[in-house]
């Protein structure tokens, strides 16, 4: 589940999607470290909801993007990337 808004420039701009509870752990890494290190690379804000904070109805978290349209798709991009590879590393074991 995707879902942009942007009214126009001036207005800030974010997407916000759903990840599993124990996906949203290895975006935010030890200590933070994954998450600051994402915001640092691409300048886009990422903020995830508290811990058993929860989409109704499911058991998943809620990641929030923000910034300019490039700054969004860079984070999402590195927010993808690093949930691809913990999968790929459990279907190694």
């Amino acid at each position: 589940m995707f879902t942009f808004f942007s009214d126009s420039e001036e207005k800030p701009t974010y997407i916000r999607f759903l990840v599993s509870n124990s996906a949203a752990g290895s975006v935010i890494g030890k200590g933070g470290s994954t998450i600051t290190e994402f915001q640092s690379q691409s300048g886009a804000r990422i903020q995830l909801s508290r811990n058993h904070e929860f989409f109704p109805g499911t058991t998943d978290r809620i990641i929030m993007v923000s910034g300019a349209i490039n700054e969004i798709l860079t984070a999402v991009g590195l927010i993808l990337s690093k949930l691809l590879s913990e999968v790929i590393s459990m279907m190694l074991i």
